[in-house]
This record gives C-alpha cells, structure tokens and sequence, in this order.
C-alpha cells in the first residue's frame, strides 16, 4: 500500500548543531499550518556533539521523524536522506542552525503556480549580535538574491535551499543532490543547473520567508572556505555545465581581465585598506578573490 501523502514534507539537516537545534525544531513543529500538513525529517549526519541526542528527546512528536547516519555522509546527502523518507508534492529544506517564524511553511505558498518550481527565502542575522565585516557582507545587499525583489525570478547561481520550498517533481526530473560533492559548495548550484536545463527561469525569490541564521564566521574562515569550493567543485561545476559557465563566474579564472582585477598585488592593497576600512565591496573582492585563486590551483 502507497504511503499517505502529507501536503508538505520538511528536510532538515543537522550537523554539529546542539546549540540551535532545539529552537529549530520547536519552530517547525508548531508551524501555523495544521500539523496533519506537513511532516518534518531531521536528519542526523554523524555529529560528534549534543545534536542526536537533543533529537532523540523529540521523537515523540507525531509529525516529526529522526534520522541518523552511521557515518558523516555531507550535506548533500543529509538531504537526500529527508527527501527519500518522505513523499509529498512540497519538499521545504531549512538548516539545523536557523530558527523561522510561526508562518514559515505557509510564507512559501503563494509564490507557487505551474511555472515556478522552487521558492528560496532569505537569511537574516540574529537580532542582538553585533556582526563582524564579514557577517556584513554575508547578510548584506552585495550577496546573493537580495538584489531581487519579492517575487521577482532569479538566476540559477542564486537558488540555494537551506531556506526553500521545491515542487517534488523536480527531484523526480532532474535527479537530487549529487553526492559525490562533498567539500564546502557546489552541491546547490550543481542541482539548480540541472532544474534550470529543465525548468527555465522558475527560481523566485521570497522576501517572506526568513529565516534567522546563527552560523558566525570571521572573514578568514569565509575566504577559507570559498577558496576551497573554488578549488574543488567550481571546476567540477564548469565541467558538467558548460553552458553555465560565465554564470558560475568561469571567465574571471583564466581571462586577461581576471588577471588583471585578481592578483596577488591587488589582493594585498585590498586586504590591507580592509583592516582600517572593512567596506562591503572590498569584502566582496576578497571573497570572489579566495573562489578565483582556488580555481587556479585546481589547474
């Protein structure tokens, strides 16, 4: 026998994360929505701190099921293992260390109709941290789809899904998450250039569907990161999607003008003026600096 179709399945993944997840997980259970409507899987990806336990006290709930890896697996997999467990025609995803309003689930609803397949809402910082410059720039207007309006269609590089709703049939489609990637980025971007082969222009944007992130960084640690994604999987990415490349930012690698705006002269004035003046576009040159100086080292 089929199993009974909720309206909604939630996929959270969950790594490391027992400061949050509590929170997490009794914003999602008591969502505006009827809790006959939507099911939540949090999936466990091996953390070695608190995480499965505070998860096991909550497996009582009737709408919400716990999963647990035997072994770290990585995001991309983390999800895939929410995404098998369930079988509704929404799929929403959000991250084991973001907190969301009451209204979470039903914010995402209205932008749906035959020619959109996914909706992606934004993240926010807590309200009572002061953030650092990097934490300026992730949250800011330079980054991402926050230059788009609500509702407004946005580009597949910009289509992330640790805050979204997706049609399941996309998944069915276009495959889920490869992976096979397993360092820092890319597993996003590698499923939203598969949607986009097949869904053209059906990304939009939410303004809202928030969700308060608590994940700080320091700029070393953001550049680390991205230069590792740049190193890994942007070539990966180039490889399989060709026809995406400019879009995946791949003619500022090896061109004259990616040369000529990013080089080790350059770098050093930008990250000197940063230490007196941590102005968001600077901020934004070191961050786009560390994915073009990864990818190089992949040659």
């Amino acid at each position: 026998m089929d199993k009974i179709k909720t309206i909604i399945d939630v996929v959270i993944p969950c790594y490391n994360v027992e400061e949050t997840i509590e929170d997490c997980i009794i914003n999602i259970s008591n969502q505006s929505l009827p809790k006959n409507k939507y099911k939540c899987y949090f999936v466990n990806d091996f953390s070695n701190d608190g995480t499965g336990l505070i998860l096991d006290s909550y497996s009582g709930i009737k709408n919400i099921t716990i999963i647990h890896h035997k072994k770290n697996l990585g995001l991309a997999a983390t999800r895939n293992s929410g995404l098998k467990a369930g079988n509704s025609d929404l799929v929403a995803f959000l991250d084991g260390d973001m907190t969301v309003g009451r209204d979470w689930i039903e914010s995402f609803l209205p932008y749906f109709d035959k020619n959109v397949t996914a909706v992606m809402g934004d993240n926010i910082p807590p309200e009572d941290i002061s953030l650092n410059p990097a934490e300026k720039y992730y949250f800011g207007n330079l980054r991402g789809a926050r230059k788009y309006n609500d509702n407004q269609k946005i580009p597949l590089q910009y289509m992330l899904y640790n805050n979204a709703m997706v049609k399941r049939e996309v998944f069915n489609n276009s495959g889920i998450f490869d992976e096979s990637i397993k360092k820092y980025g890319g597993e996003d971007t590698d499923l939203s250039a598969r949607v986009w082969d097949d869904y053209p222009n059906s990304f939009v944007f939410s303004k809202n569907s928030d969700a308060i992130h608590f994940h700080r960084r320091n700029l070393d640690d953001f550049c680390n990161s991205m230069e590792i994604y740049g190193n890994y999987n942007l070539p990966l990415l180039i490889k399989k999607y060709p026809h995406h490349k400019n879009k995946f930012a791949a003619d500022w690698v090896f061109s004259f003008k990616g040369k000529l705006i990013f080089n080790v002269l350059l770098r050093a004035i930008v990250k000197l003026i940063t230490k007196i003046y941590p102005f968001q576009i600077l901020i934004r040159y070191l961050v786009i600096d560390s994915v073009v100086r990864g990818a190089r080292k992949s040659r």
